[in-house]
């Protein structure tokens, strides 16, 4: 009776070893699948989490925004001396394109205004006289002027940050 017994017990033994071997076989599969799940959606949170404070990041401060006045820039162009037989002037408009004009008297004298916060301002003069000026002013105050006295004059004026 008594080995008997000992063969019972071992029986049972190796019964809940195979229930539970079975019953591992049935659960590893979801199990697995879970923890990768548990995985992915951790992933994506965080990715979330990143983007959100990257899109929109804390506020650190409260300074008000400063707003800059800019002030209209008044631009004239002004050429003189002696025109002999003709002449010409060239300038680049406040937009950098060069305009050509074909001076019949002198002086002569072009005003532009700008709203821009700087500009490049450039002018060259040629005349078939003896003498030849060019002057740009900004704001009415004289930023280059330059004159030169030579048979078939030619000047240029340069501003490079008005």
């Amino acid at each position: 009776m008594f080995g008997r017994l000992g063969r019972s017990v071992c029986v049972n033994a190796r019964l809940k070893r195979r229930n539970t071997k079975r019953i591992l076989g049935k659960l590893w599969r979801p199990i697995v699948i879970l923890a990768v799940l548990a995985i992915a959606a951790y992933g994506v949170q965080t990715v979330r989490g990143m983007s959100e404070h990257i899109s929109h990041p804390p506020v650190t401060s409260t300074i008000p925004a400063t707003v800059i006045q800019i002030n209209p820039k008044n631009v004239t162009y002004e050429a003189f001396g002696d025109l002999g037989g003709g002449g010409r002037v060239t300038y680049a408009d406040l937009n950098s394109r060069p305009i050509e004009v074909t001076l019949t008297s002198l002086p002569w004298s072009v005003s532009e205004t700008t709203m821009s916060p700087s500009a490049t301002l450039s002018m060259v003069m040629q005349v078939n006289g003896d003498a030849a000026g060019c002057r740009i002013l900004v704001d009415g105050k004289v930023r280059d002027e330059h004159l030169v006295s030579h048979p078939s004059a030619a000047v240029a004026c340069t501003v490079t940050a008005a």
